[in-house]
Formats: C-alpha cells, sequence, structure tokens
C-alpha cells in the first residue's frame, strides 16, 4: 500500500492572511484529497493554486474568481485538479485519483 505526503504551506498574497486546511496530511494512491483556503482578513478577487514538485519551483495550477469557472494552465487537468470558488473568501482543490507524481506542496494565495 502506497501513502502520499502532501505538505500545505503558509501563504499570503498582497498583504491577505491566507489559511490552508488541513496543514499537511498523508492519502492513499487512488484517493482524493480536498484541501481548503480561506482568506483571513481579506476579500480579494483572485485565488491562485500552485504545485511545488520536490526540488523545483512552484508552478501556477489555475487562478479562481468568484462565480466563474476556474482557469486552468495548460499542463494541469481540470478533472485531476478540480477547483471550486464557492464564496469570496475561499478556495477548494480538489486533487483526484492521486498518484505519488502528484506528491509535493500545494499552496494558494490571493491578490
Amino acid at each position: 500500500m502506497l501513502s502520499l505526503l502532501f505538505l500545505l504551506g503558509p501563504s499570503s498574497g498582497l498583504g491577505a492572511l491566507i489559511a490552508q486546511q488541513p496543514s499537511r496530511d498523508i492519502w492513499k494512491k487512488g484517493s482524493s484529497a480536498l484541501i481548503h483556503c480561506q482568506q483571513i482578513d481579506s476579500q480579494l478577487t483572485f485565488m491562485y493554486w500552485y504545485l511545488q514538485l520536490p526540488q523545483q519551483s512552484l508552478v501556477l495550477i489555475a487562478t479562481a474568481n468568484k462565480g466563474t469557472k476556474a482557469s486552468y494552465e495548460k499542463e494541469f487537468d481540470e478533472a485531476k485538479f478540480l477547483i471550486n470558488r464557492p464564496d469570496t473568501k475561499s478556495s477548494t482543490l480538489e486533487v483526484i485519483d492521486l498518484d505519488p507524481k502528484d506528491s509535493g506542496i500545494y499552496f494558494c494565495s490571493a491578490s
């Protein structure tokens, strides 16, 4: 049985305080990981989701704006990385059908 470790780092965008839950976790291969991002002290328009793979730089997954479909970067598939933005202060990222290559640090930010 293979387990995947996701570490979620604290982040901020233009001075916005951002909280992510869970802060770190381990999921099994084939399961889905749901990550919540909440703006604590602001209601900024755009929220961004990033992935940092081991020994690599941050890569933008997608940009989310309240009430619209997330805009994904070409190397990320919406069917695999499902992003929701239900209100101005929050966003979720669900990574579906986890695989070892999905292991990394996931960040959200706002501007």
